[in-house]
């Protein structure tokens, strides 16, 4: 049932590289983990910042990303996206995220424990049925930036959260890189 389960999400991963629905930064660990027979991974993340305008806050649904960025920005490039938000505009920054599903619960401790290391302190197991762990931490922020169209944080507090979201990005980029290096562990 592994095997089958396995190469069913293999050709779906396949497909979004494909389609470049995966981010370029953060496919050399993916490949590593699904070449391991135990693991095989589904969504993932590098991490990424976004200006997003929300209808209302906490739905998703008609929501419109206005900017995403798996890199560093600049404030200029945020400052302009936060103008063109209409309704609730929310600067967003997004730890990295990794979701894998394990063959056994021994694979599954043996990856969360190479995780932890790695420093990513939010990782656990999210789904009995098909054992996936979820390998993620805790720097994120979001913070409200528009209302109706309006900005409403002023330049001098836009550019330190940009500045803050950056250093976030940061943070979660040299854990993945810590994470690969402590995968031939697993």
């Amino acid at each position: 049932m592994w095997s089958a389960y396995k190469k069913e999400k293999l050709e779906k991963y396949e497909w979004a590289k494909k389609e470049a629905k995966v981010d370029d930064e953060i496919i050399p660990i993916l490949d590593k983990l699904n070449e391991k027979e135990n693991f095989v991974t589904l969504s993932s993340c590098s991490g990424r910042i976004a200006v997003i305008d929300l209808k209302n806050f906490g739905v998703k649904i008609d929501s419109e990303f206005i900017g995403k960025w798996h890199r560093n920005v600049e404030f200029l490039e945020v400052l302009e996206c936060v103008k063109r938000c209409k309704r609730q505009g929310w600067l967003i920054h997004y730890p990295p995220i990794i979701h894998v599903a394990c063959k056994d619960l021994q694979s599954a401790k043996s990856l969360m424990r190479i995780a932890n290391e790695a420093g990513f302190r939010r990782s656990g197991l999210i789904s009995l049925e098909n054992l996936v762990v979820e390998i993620s931490s805790l720097e994120r922020l979001e913070l409200p930036v528009a209302i109706e169209g309006k900005k409403i944080v002023d330049d001098d507090y836009l550019r330190i959260a940009v500045d803050l979201a950056n250093k976030k990005l940061e943070s979660g980029k040299k854990k993945l890189k810590r994470f690969e290096e402590l995968m031939p562990f697993l």
